[in-house]
């Protein structure tokens, strides 16, 4: 039996709420974006790698948006397809520094494992200063300049910055560069890499 509703109710017909899953998805996954993306990116610390995880995860999620609703909890839903893209990331990471280290053995069959890891530690590095130079590129300078081997009055000549200063971007930068290099897995600077 239909209603016919009254003067002041809504003439709407109304629909299943599910016929607008894109709007409905979009609206859910513009709100929650920021939130993954801050998760992701701590998980993986690599922001690209974050963003492919999240856009991933969106990918998977819209695929079974209906199947989200219908679940107990959609948020729960939506978060376990990102930690199962955060996840995949990171073996495709694995896999992919299986695959570089099988090249360079095939090109230089004499490559020792030392050797090899020596490699993958000096990558390491170069990633670590990338990040360095992103979120404190006065650190890094003060770090490449003292590298190289000029004092710190000359570091700070050559950055228009007080000599302390540069004594103490030395060091902030050093302890950022082993955080980054012990929460990506690799290893800290040798003593000799980093000394004053």
């Amino acid at each position: 039996m239909l209603n016919t509703p009254g003067p002041d109710e809504d003439h709407e017909v109304r629909t299943d709420p599910l016929d607008r899953l894109p709007a409905d998805f979009e609206v859910f996954f513009t709100r929650e974006n920021p939130g993954y993306l801050r998760y992701a990116q701590q998980r993986l610390r690599h922001r690209e790698d974050a963003q492919d995880a999240v856009q991933n995860a969106g990918t998977a999620l819209y695929q079974n948006w209906r199947r989200a609703l219908a679940s107990a909890d959609p948020r729960a839903f939506a978060f376990k397809i990102l930690k199962d893209a955060i996840v995949d990331v990171m073996r495709e990471r694995r896999r992919a520094e299986r695959k570089r280290q099988r090249v360079i053995a095939q090109h230089h069959p004499d490559t020792s494992q030392d050797e090899l890891d020596e490699l993958a530690e000096l990558d390491a590095l170069d990633w670590a200063m990338e990040e360095l130079a992103r979120s404190a590129p006065v650190q890094a300078d003060v770090v490449r300049l003292r590298q190289a081997g000029l004092s710190y009055p000359d570091i700070g000549r050559a950055l228009g910055i007080a000599h302390t200063t540069a004594r103490t971007y030395y060091s902030l930068g050093r302890r950022h560069l082993e955080y980054l290099l012990e929460h990506a897995g690799g290893t800290e600077p040798g003593d000799g890499q980093a000394a004053e």
